[in-house]
């Protein structure tokens, strides 16, 4: 019996080890899934508990630094029967957030994210027609992703300016969405600026199609140019805006 005993303590003291130095990629594929297209992971560092790892955006010239990501498990994420990690991010993007996932769930929480909007270009082929530029900023509280999608945040993009403007930049706008079966709904509407947008638009999640509807106006002669190319007149001056693209 004594014997048994210390054999039993061996192996718990062997998996205590073996859960303790568990390196990093045994968790890594639930950890970065949903990635954009075109970004990977690189300099991956750490273990289960901890650690640091590289997001680059791979395109056809090279590659571009996004992040340095470090991040550090969430134990209190177990009672909920799920893998937690906080995650820290430094460079072009950068902020903070909690992700918890199990099955095929993902949970998002305390997001605060900065990027510049040039990436859309680079992530989104529809985008590059545009040449987007200023800053994006992403806020939610909570955002689950999977069969039952839930959650609400905010959007703002400052600064914004397109290469096609006449004058930039145009302003800053903020779109405000709510995540639920079958995709996401949002709002737009300018905070400031010269080019007024207002209007709503849904996000579905299957085919990938977004579609906006809405109205675009101009204050300023300058503007002229760039507000008669879009949509048809609204018989108030302004320009009536309906879309629908695959992203």
């Amino acid at each position: 019996m004594r014997k048994l005993r210390y054999v039993l303590l061996a192996v718990l003291a062997y998996a205590i080890f073996l859960l303790a130095t568990a390196p990093v990629r045994v968790v890594l594929p639930a950890l970065t899934q949903g990635l954009p297209p075109g970004v990977s992971v690189t300099d991956v560092h750490g273990t289960i508990w901890g650690g640091r790892m590289e997001l680059v955006l791979n395109t056809a010239t090279g590659t571009e630094a996004l992040s340095r990501v470090r991040f550090s498990f969430i134990a209190g994420a177990l009672i909920r029967g799920r893998v937690g990690y906080a995650l820290r991010l430094v460079g072009p993007v950068q902020g903070h957030m909690r992700t918890a996932f199990a099955a095929q769930v993902r949970e998002f929480s305390d997001v605060a994210l900065n990027a510049p909007a040039g990436l859309l270009a680079s992530l989104i082929p529809a985008a590059q027609d545009f040449g987007p530029s200023g800053q994006l900023a992403l806020r939610a509280r909570t955002l689950v992703w999977g069969p039952h999608p839930a959650g609400q945040g905010t959007l703002t993009w400052s600064r914004a300016a397109l290469v096609s403007a006449p004058v930039n930049p145009l302003g800053t706008y903020g779109a405000r969405f709510v995540l639920a079966a079958p995709g996401m709904t949002y709002r737009i509407r300018t905070l400031s600026g010269a080019l007024v947008v207002r209007g709503h638009g849904r996000y579905r999640i299957a085919d990938r199609v977004l579609s906006f509807a809405g109205d675009v106006r101009g204050h300023g002669l300058r503007l002229g140019g760039l507000i008669q190319n879009i949509g048809v007149p609204d018989g108030a001056g302004g320009r009536r805006v309906d879309f629908r693209m695959t992203l």
